[in-house]
C-alpha cells in the first residue's frame, strides 16, 4: 500500500493530517523475445551468408552465437574464436546478425542465438549449405579412349555437388550431320557410369555426360570413343573389259581404324603413280576410303589380275579385280532372205447364240418307227438356240 500525506494548519493553529489510502500498481518488466523462434536459411558454397537474429527488449542480457557443434562463436559484437569468415552485424539495434564469409559445406546445421536469462532463451537458425556440380577429371574417364570392336567399354564421369548430381549420357552423333553438325541424343540410365557391351564401329561418336542438381549451371565432359577394327574392302566392280588403246579406272574402298597401310598391288608389286598408272585417295566417310587407280593407253600386257589390300595392326584383308581385253567383232555382209511361200488355211467359225424364249420340253414323244409314245429320262436337258457358221481364209 502507498500512504500519502497532506499536512496542513487550520484557523486555530492546530495540524490537520489528511492520510490517503490508493491500491497498489503490479510493474512486471518485459524479457527478451526472438522474432522467430527458427528460422531456415539456404546458401551456396563460398558465398557470404547471413543468419538473422533480433531481439527485443534486450536490456542488459547478453546476445551469444553458437554453432552447431555448441562451439561459442561470439559474444555480443565480438568474435571469440579464430576463423576470421565469423563476423556479427548490427544493421538495427535489436540485430545480432551472424555473417559467414566465403560459406562450406562443413559449415551447415543448426547454430543458436542465446539470450543469458535463467533459463536460457535460444532461436535456431538451421543452415543448408548447397554446391553445384563438379566433375572430378582425375576420378574420370579420359577425354579419348580407344577401344577393340566386340570389347566392353566402361565411361566414367565422377561428380560432386550438393545436393547429389544427376549425371545423364548424350551421344552427340557428330558422324550423322554434315559440317560439324551436333544432333545429341540421350542414351542410358542415369548415371555416374555408361557401359557399352559388344561395341561396334557405329559406336564410333563423341559421349557427354552433363550433371546437374539445380544449383548454378549444369557441368558436362565430352569423351571421344575412338572403335579400332581391322579392315575390310568392298570392290564396286570386281571384272571390267576394256580394249586396246583405251584407259580405265579401278575402284577399291577400304574401311578400317586406324587406317595404316592400303595400295594396289600386280603379282606381289605395289603399283607406284607413273605415266601408266595414277592413283588418288578420297576420303568418302569417317574411317572409309576409296583407292582409285586410272590406267592409261591400256596395251595387251597390262590386261591380268590387279589386287587391293589393306593392313593394320588388328588384321589384313585383299580383293582381287581382274581386267580383260575387250574383242570387238565385225559383223558380216548381210545375205537377202529366202522368199517364203504361204499356203492359205481355210477356217471355219461357229457361233452359238442362245435362245431367249422360254421352253418347257415335253417328256412324252413318238418314235417314227412303229407311232408308240415314249418318255424321255428325267435328266434329258434342252438347249435352244441359233448355231451359225463363218468361213475364214488365212494366207
Amino acid at each position: 500500500m502507498i500512504m500519502l500525506g497532506l499536512l496542513g494548519l487550520d484557523l486555530f493553529g492546530l495540524v490537520v493530517g489528511v492520510v490517503t489510502h490508493l491500491p497498489s500498481v503490479k510493474v512486471e518488466s518485459l524479457e527478451p523475445s526472438f522474432d522467430d523462434p527458427v528460422t531456415n536459411v539456404t546458401a551456396i558454397a563460398g558465398d557470404t551468408v547471413t543468419l538473422p537474429c533480433s531481439v527485443k527488449n534486450l536490456k542488459d542480457y547478453k546476445v551469444m552465437w553458437l554453432d552447431h557443434r555448441t562451439k561459442t562463436l561470439t559474444l555480443e559484437a565480438r568474435r571469440i574464436i579464430a576463423d576470421e569468415r565469423i563476423t556479427i552485424e548490427r544493421p538495427d539495434i535489436g540485430d545480432w546478425n551472424l555473417y559467414i564469409h566465403g560459406v562450406e559445406l562443413s559449415d551447415a546445421g543448426k547454430y543458436m542465438c542465446q539470450v543469458n536469462t535463467v533459463p536460457v532463451k535460444i532461436k535456431y537458425v538451421i543452415l543448408t549449405v548447397h554446391e553445384p556440380p563438379e566433375i572430378i577429371p582425375e576420378l574420370s574417364s579420359k577425354e579419348e579412349v580407344f577401344v577393340r570392336e566386340s570389347d566392353t567399354v566402361q565411361l566414367v564421369c565422377n561428380v560432386t555437388g550438393v545436393p547429389t548430381p544427376t549425371v545423364r549420357w548424350y551421344k552427340k552423333s557428330t558422324n550423322r550431320r554434315p559440317y560439324g553438325y551436333n544432333d545429341k541424343e540421350m542414351i542410358g540410365h542415369d548415371g555416374m557410369v555408361l557401359r557399352i557391351r559388344n561395341i561396334s564401329r557405329y559406336c564410333d561418336d563423341v559421349y557427354q555426360c552433363v550433371a546437374d542438381n539445380g544449383v548454378n549451371l549444369p557441368k558436362s565432359r565430352e569423351i571421344k570413343v575412338t572403335v579400332q577394327f581391322p579392315p575390310e574392302i568392298h570392290l564396286p566392280t570386281k571384272k571390267l573389259s576394256q580394249a586396246v588403246g583405251k584407259e580405265t579406272i579401278l575402284n577399291c574402298e577400304v574401311t578400317s581404324n586406324p587406317s595404316m597401310y592400303s595400295a594396289w598391288t600386280r603379282d606381289g608389286i605395289t603399283i607406284q603413280n607413273s605415266d601408266k598408272f595414277k592413283i588418288d585417295i578420297y576420303e568418302d566417310y569417317k574411317n572409309t576410303m576409296t583407292l582409285s587407280m586410272k590406267i592409261s593407253d591400256i596395251q595387251k600386257p597390262d590386261f591380268g589380275v590387279y589386287r587391293c589390300e589393306a593392313q593394320n595392326e588388328f588384321g589384313r584383308d585383299f580383293k582381287d579385280f581382274f581386267l580383260y581385253e575387250l574383242v570387238t567383232t565385225t559383223p558380216s555382209p548381210s545375205t537377202p532372205s529366202a522368199v517364203t511361200t504361204t499356203t492359205p488355211v481355210h477356217v471355219y467359225v461357229f457361233t452359238w447364240t442362245p435362245s431367249v424364249r422360254t421352253y418347257t420340253p415335253r417328256r412324252e414323244y413318238h418314235s417314227s418307227r412303229n407311232g408308240q409314245p415314249r418318255f424321255l429320262p428325267n435328266n434329258t436337258f434342252y438347249l435352244i438356240g441359233l448355231l451359225t457358221t463363218l468361213s475364214v481364209i488365212i494366207k
